[in-house]
């Protein structure tokens, strides 16, 4: 007589003909009537579910709600009907587990992306990115970067877009080694780094730029007299603007040497060459710079904004210079002569 086996939902699992051994259906050896030495069968099927069936490749047969433990990963794993999956930790794999509680993790990866299961959908923890698209934002290096002269690593960030690197973030000024200039940005030269942050490509301001400390290129001051570039430009030594103090022809010739002084010392701020030097482009023509200006009167310091822009020079054709595009205004001058024009 043949002994037929139900699995927990009433449903049948298998027929067990006398003196048959079934080890295809599940991953038990399921014994028949009259079967030899079915002790050692039973004894075998006793320590597999002791153990867990515990192995380093998962059972095969599983039934749904079947415990296998993995020696390879130290984790308990139990079968969902199509794939085992850890009772606790994340799941790990290309695609998420076809059953989920709320509060599951899942490590996808194909995007190398850790997600939650918030009981409707899957809610990405992190990183923002697909590991596909390669890395963003700052890492540390993979490889040490050292100072060229002494060798010594240095302390640096790293900054990537689409696994490139594209600059560096650093708490010191140093030459950086050809050969790591090369590894991380395709410079096959020992490299400038700052102390703070080292863009490799161009950087695009839409807006007005603030520069609040000295300016460099290739380690040489680039203003005049040791003057450093702040959010003003110091008219002071070219005398006062106001008529209150003054006639009007006096003001204009002090506003005037003024502006020529500031147009002077544009050039070195905001390129105007038009053979490329230390790898700068000349801005195009119609090109506006800002300047704020500061005048020291004695007991108070007036700011005024006078504006310039680039335009070829007029007596020197194919030379771009900065002229003065602005009016400007004194509130002593009279009525008529309110705006000096320049």
């Amino acid at each position: 007589m043949a002994y037929i086996i139900y699995k927990s939902d009433g449903t049948i699992l298998a027929n067990i003909a006398n003196g048959q051994v079934d080890s295809n259906s599940t991953s038990l050896s399921l014994v028949g009537k009259n079967v030899d030495n079915y002790g050692q069968l039973f004894n075998n099927n006793l320590v597999k579910l002791l153990t867990s069936f515990a192995n380093n490749a998962s059972p095969t047969a599983a039934q749904t709600g079947q415990l296998w433990f993995d020696t390879v990963t130290k984790k308990l794993n139990i079968f969902d009907g199509t794939s085992f999956n850890p009772t606790y930790g994340a799941t790990v794999n290309g695609t998420p587990s076809v059953t989920t509680s709320t509060g599951d993790l899942w490590y996808d990866t194909s995007n190398s992306q850790l997600k939650l299961w918030d009981g409707y959908n899957y809610k990405l923890i992190g990183p923002a990115v697909s590991g596909v698209l390669g890395k963003f934002g700052i890492e540390p290096p993979v490889t040490t970067i050292r100072e060229d002269d002494t060798n010594l690593p240095q302390k640096v960030g790293v900054i990537y877009s689409y696994g490139n690197a594209v600059g560096l973030i650093t708490t010191s000024s140093f030459v950086m080694k050809a050969a790591d200039a090369n590894t991380y940005f395709n410079i096959e030269a020992a490299t400038n780094i700052v102390n703070g942050t080292t863009f490799v490509h161009d950087v695009d301001v839409k807006g007005d730029l603030a520069i609040k400390g000295e300016f460099y290129v290739n380690g040489i001051k680039q203003f005049p007299n040791g003057q450093t570039l702040t959010a003003s430009f110091d008219i002071t030594p070219y005398g006062d603007p106001d008529p209150a103090m003054s006639d009007v022809p006096t003001a204009i010739t002090y506003i005037e040497a003024g502006n020529i002084a500031i147009r002077d010392f544009l050039p070195l701020v905001f390129s105007t060459v038009t053979n490329v030097t230390y790898g700068d482009i000349g801005y195009p023509l119609d090109s506006i710079a800002k300047v704020v200006c500061s005048y020291n009167n004695g007991t108070t310091i007036d700011l005024s904004v006078r504006r310039f822009k680039l335009i070829d020079d007029p007596l020197n054709p194919g030379i771009s210079i900065w002229n003065w595009d602005d009016v400007y205004n004194t509130p002593s001058l009279s009525a008529t002569t309110n705006i000096v024009t320049i």
